[in-house]
């Protein structure tokens, strides 16, 4: 019989844990081709999906579907976290900064047509899960979609004398490579649970493809980040045997070192001494350091609305020093990307936005430490896998401009979609019963 809550009807939890079938319906099918659309933008790679404003139909589609449902495990309002408000706060910030932007038809069409777009995506994702079947399918898609996007991309581009990709649709190399070192844990989360023959081999497959890619973005943010991943699988992640877990890390490493180029290690050897890399060095003013370090300038010189979202580039071909002086000469100077997430949300949103950004994995992480304290191993393990992937793309987009990226409120979605199964196995208690006893799972979601 169906309990209920606040006068609303509670599902039974194993509804959410490991129901006996959980098909497919069309919220769910929209809401991963909106996915395929808006991450992994399959139709840029394919010219017959090129269909003009097919990302904000299928949002408009995945949204409609979504509100004419009537499954009580599909409620926006269990989504009261935190973590969305803060995702609302920024995205009130981008609305407030478009009058005082540097290039405000720009920056309007930024919010509208992508950045609006990404944080409904985020709630999409949380509410239309209903179970843990489905964030495996999020996971499943999730992994498909960076294969495909390599694939398109690996046979499409060219190599350049260096080794690295060149004329990469979207994202460029060092993007490729932050989707595939975030991606690698949600590799292990759907290799761990027992799945058919046919998935291990698409798993293994697919990994090793990856792996390859990788090789091939000669990245050494996603080195870094490759790194990352692995200490966190080998020092942090429980529910998963050590012997698996050093396997797989050990396969990993070995896969990379397999199939990287010569030219690829060379480039990752110039981490050991960068004052010879023209972004460290500080004798470029294109180099990474001296842009953060404009950066830095333009967020102190405009601290509470910032330069508008998006218009960053614009500052750096416009207000930089640099670009003052060349203006003297009749010459122009390069409209650099941030290079750094936090730098560029706080240039161009102020220091408002740099605190709700931080704010943001501040509320994740909470989120997800208390779900890696719930006595449901399944949950628990899901956990950590999230919060491998988000800690890798911390490291990753400290190097790239990655401030709105929308993989990075796919994965904000799925925690807040295990935060939901999580708190809704909780069964409510009757009325007039005493409260539960404390311990771990009902502490986690006070």
């Amino acid at each position: 019989m169906t309990a209920r809550r606040d006068g609303v009807p509670y599902p039974d939890s194993r509804q959410f844990l490991a129901p006996p079938r959980l098909p497919w319906d069309s919220v769910l099918t929209a809401l991963m081709a909106l996915v395929l659309l808006q991450v992994w933008r399959v139709h840029e790679l394919f010219p017959t999906l090129a269909v003009h404003g097919l990302p904000i139909l299928m949002t408009v589609l995945a949204v409609g579907l979504l509100a004419l449902g009537r499954d009580p495990r599909r409620r926006i309002g269990s989504l009261d976290q935190p973590l969305v408000r803060v995702a609302l706060g920024i995205l009130l910030l981008t609305v407030l900064s478009i009058p005082g932007s540097l290039y405000p038809g720009y920056s309007v069409n930024f919010v509208l047509k992508d950045y609006a777009r990404t944080v409904t995506l985020m709630l999409l994702v949380g509410a239309s899960v209903r179970g843990l079947v489905d964030l495996r399918r999020v996971a499943w898609v999730q992994l498909a979609g960076v294969i495909l996007f390599s694939a398109v991309i690996v046979s499409q581009a060219q190599m350049g004398a260096d080794g690295r990709l060149r004329d990469v649709a979207y994202y460029d190399v060092n993007d490729l490579a932050m989707l595939i070192v975030c991606t690698l844990p949600l590799v292990l989360y759907l290799w761990r649970k027992p799945a058919r023959l046919w998935s291990r081999v698409l798993l293994a497959a697919g990994t090793v493809f990856l792996m390859v890619t990788l090789g091939k973005t000669g990245s050494r943010g996603g080195f870094l980040g490759f790194l990352t991943v692995g200490g966190y699988l080998l020092l942090r992640l429980r529910g998963v045997s050590t012997l698996q877990r050093v396997t797989t890390v050990a396969l990993l490493g070995t896969l990379l070192v397999a199939v990287a180029s010569d030219k690829y290690f060379e480039r990752i050897q110039t981490i050991l001494d960068l004052s010879t890399d023209y972004n460290w060095s500080g004798k470029s003013e294109t180099g990474r350091v001296e842009i953060w370090k404009r950066g830095t300038g333009y967020m102190l010189d405009h601290p509470f609305l910032g330069l508008g979202p998006g218009a960053f580039p614009v500052a750096e071909g416009t207000l930089a020093p640099e670009a003052l002086e060349q203006r003297r000469y009749g010459r122009g100077f390069k409209w650099s990307a941030a290079h750094n997430s936090f730098i560029q949300i706080g240039a161009e949103l102020g220091v408002g936005g740099l605190i709700l950004f931080v704010a943001l994995f501040a509320a994740a992480f909470r989120v997800l430490g208390r779900l890696r304290a719930v006595p449901l191993v399944e949950i628990a393990v899901l956990a950590q896998i999230l919060t491998g992937s988000l800690v890798a793309f911390i490291v990753t987009a400290s190097l790239l401009s990655q401030a709105y990226s929308a993989y990075l409120y796919t994965l904000l979605g799925m925690v807040l979609g295990l935060w939901k199964i999580a708190s809704f196995t909780r069964p409510p208690a009757p009325a007039g019963s005493a409260p539960p006893a404390p311990g771990v799972a009902s502490r986690a979601f006070r």
